[in-house]
């Protein structure tokens, strides 16, 4: 049972990931498009933020088991 809720939280936390650029980009005052750096948000979300925490799902739901 547990590593079916493991499995469970780590496929919910992975569609979030990737859904969450969608409504990002249509916000007002363009947050995607913020820099940091002098690198777009965007950018930061895609290159380290969203695998980070995909990683970290995944060695949690492994975890679980």
């Amino acid at each position: 049972m547990a590593a079916d809720r493991g499995r469970r939280i780590a496929v919910i936390v992975l569609i979030v990931l990737l859904l969450l650029p969608l409504p990002a980009t249509v916000l007002p005052g363009s947050p995607m498009a913020i820099r940091i750096a002098g690198v777009p948000l965007l950018w930061w979300y895609a290159a380290l933020v969203a695998p980070l925490t995909a990683a970290v799902a995944l060695l949690l739901s492994r975890g679980l088991r």
